[in-house]
């Protein structure tokens, strides 16, 4: 049998056929992506459009993500804040240390408090001899809203992490043995209703930062080592009510300012290096029951604004060398037994 052969053109002519076939794909229009360049571009368009997390079909939003696991992770997180309270106060010495570090759940921890998801919102270990330093890991409990560390031995500067407590209202450190400046990072408790650390051993000025604090109710650090002036800021202060500065280390004058503070029925400034003459301005506090600015070195005559005080019931003004006499409107409102005025007489 005899064998068909091709001629050499036709043989040319499939050859090239087949390589413009095989080149197709790659110069064909270049307008839509080959199938693997699409698929590598997917998880590109995803990060573009959501979190991977669930992006509901053709609404373009993204759904978080719900972990169960989060709620426990973040009682995790303030069990282990206490534990480090614990540790770094002598817990084994506390007068009442019950279910601490046991597996109770945190509000069965004595002093303890939390809220229906398990997370701290109180702490309470007053006079309970908790000594050594605050640990910063208080600054993690995220949901405390009352610190309360009366009355113990703890030394050492207050933590500044105790900054990152947003939602904190009360803070209270009175009667233990702190030292060290007050953190400008308090300034961030925007809503801080208590700020008190009386009967330490603070040093330095107030921060400026502190000026944030509108909400502010209650500034006492009475029985410190405070110096520098008294801040005219605090006059911006619009809800204090009680502000006690008294037995510090501050001179200069007595601000002004502090007339605005309408709302103020304790105003305790004595025991100071303060100087210069009682502000007139002082007249505008109608809702002052209490006025202590003995022990400093005041001088002038009263200021006869202080008769308009209509609420007024505790007035001490020895130990000064302020002269004049006091408003005659004055005698039937003042508390004999708890105002001392040194020499000075009624007009």
């Amino acid at each position: 049998m005899k064998m068909r052969t091709h001629s050499p053109s036709l043989l040319f002519v499939t050859a090239l056929a087949l390589i413009v076939f095989a080149l197709l794909p790659a110069c064909g229009g270049g307008d839509e992506p080959s199938t693997t360049e699409a698929a590598a571009s997917r998880p590109a368009e995803t990060a573009a459009t959501g979190d991977g997390g669930g992006a509901t079909a053709g609404s373009g939003e993204a759904t978080p993500a719900s972990d169960p696991a989060l709620e426990d992770t973040s009682a995790e997180t303030d069990r282990e804040a206490l534990v480090a309270l614990y540790d770094a106060t002598d817990g084994d010495d506390w007068l009442n240390n019950e279910n601490w570090l046991s597996d109770a759940p945190l509000d069965e921890w004595f002093g303890v408090n939390t809220d229906d998801d398990g997370r701290v919102t109180g702490l309470e270990l007053v006079y309970n001899q908790l000594t050594g330093e605050i640990p910063a890991e208080l600054g993690n409990l995220a949901n405390l809203t009352t610190l309360w560390l009366s009355g113990n031995q703890l030394r050492g500067e207050i933590p500044p992490e105790l900054g990152n407590l947003a939602q904190l209202v009360e803070l209270v450190l009175d009667e233990n043995r702190l030292d060290g400046e007050i953190p400008p990072e308090l300034g961030n408790l925007a809503n801080l209703d208590t700020l008190a650390a009386p009967r330490n051993q603070l040093q330095g000025e107030i921060p400026s930062e502190l000026g944030s604090l509108g909400r502010l109710h209650t500034f006492w650090f009475e029985g410190n080592r405070l110096s520098g002036e008294i801040p005219s800021w605090l006059g911006n202060l619009a809800n204090l009510k009680d502000l006690a500065l008294n037995s510090n280390e501050f001179s200069g004058k007595i601000p002004p300012e502090l007339g605005n503070l309408a709302n103020v029925t304790t105003l305790w400034l004595s025991e100071n290096r303060l100087s210069g003459e009682i502000p007139p301005e002082l007249g505008n506090l109608t809702n002052l029951g209490s006025l202590w600015l003995h022990g400093n070195d005041l001088s002038g005559e009263i200021p006869p604004e202080l008769g308009s005080l209509g609420r007024l019931e505790v007035l001490r003004l020895y130990d000064t060398d302020v002269s004049g006499c006091l408003p005659s409107v004055l005698r039937s409102r003042l508390n004999s037994e708890g105002s001392e005025l040194g020499q000075l007489e009624f007009c």
